[in-house]
């Protein structure tokens, strides 16, 4: 275990989202660095997905409020670094067309039913399905349907996009960091479509961008110290909003060529309004 009190939260939540859901409660389900590498002890969070016999709404959602503060207090070392998704079997086995809603807590917001729908959530489904620890239930396969690599890249590089495209410039220092990081990620499973951890990002984006290394390494830095080292300079947060917005315009450019080039008559399209007049 990559931290000692990790293994009594997992033998604590089990018992306590019983007690809460009942016979509601499906399966507990635990992946993310945690389980696929770049786990980093004191900084990294403990990702989990709860699936549920009844849609979120129609849960006891006061019972599983209380019950996330009664974990607290007994394993306080993981107060603000877990994150356990709430989702209905039937959604998720028909996510990318089901309306139905998650009920999610996570560090920094209050527990809440999202308004996001489960197929934004495909990356996650995909790891579920393909890495996941069972901590209570059946396998995760019985409830995730296949999901094809290509969509998890895809999912991958829209997520990187839609956090460079929300970068307003008043980031604290760690969402900075972090948007860095996701956007080195990004650029891996782009690719080379394999997983990959923010390390393994950062790494890979080090030596296919030379000048940047420097911004990157402090973005580990920032992240290693919960966003309280770096990052909180003119230079490094100018430089930060560049390298996000220039990895994402890259990673947008090149996924439209691919789709471009897998369509016929787009390419015969582009290939005639290109001609010289």
């Amino acid at each position: 275990m990559p931290e000692r009190s990790a293994k009594k939260l997992l033998e604590v939540l089990p018992k306590s989202l019983r007690a809460a859901l009942g016979a509601d409660l499906v399966g507990i389900y635990l992946y993310g660095s945690y389980v696929s590498g770049g786990f980093e002890v004191g900084v990294s969070d403990l990702d989990l997905v709860a699936v549920t016999r009844r849609e979120v709404e129609g849960l006891d959602l006061s019972a599983l409020n209380l019950m996330h503060a009664e974990l607290a207090r007994r394993v306080p070392a993981w107060v603000d670094r877990l994150e356990i998704a709430y989702i209905d079997r039937g959604t998720l086995e028909s996510f990318r067309t089901s309306p139905g809603r998650l009920a999610v807590m996570s560090p920094g917001e209050p527990f809440n039913v999202r308004p996001d729908r489960a197929s934004e959530w495909l990356q996650n489904w995909y790891l579920l399905r393909e890495t996941a620890i069972t901590v209570y239930g059946p396998a995760s396969e019985t409830n995730v349907p296949p999901i094809d690599r290509r969509e998890f890249v895809a999912a991958v590089v829209r997520y990187a996009i839609d956090v460079a495209d929300r970068l307003t410039g008043e980031e604290t220092p760690g969402s900075l960091a972090y948007a860095v990081l996701v956007l080195c990620r990004a650029r891996f499973t782009h690719d080379t479509g394999e997983q990959a951890s923010k390390e393994d990002g950062a790494a890979w984006t080090r030596r296919l961008m030379p000048g940047w290394e420097w911004l990157i390494d402090a973005a580990l830095r920032c992240r290693l110290s919960r966003g309280v080292v770096g990052f909180d300079d003119t230079r490094t947060h100018g430089a930060a909003v560049e390298f996000v917005r220039l990895v994402a315009t890259g990673l947008g450019h090149q996924a439209i060529g691919r789709r471009v080039s897998s369509d016929p008559r787009a390419a015969n399209a582009s290939r005639r309004s290109s001609r010289p007049s």
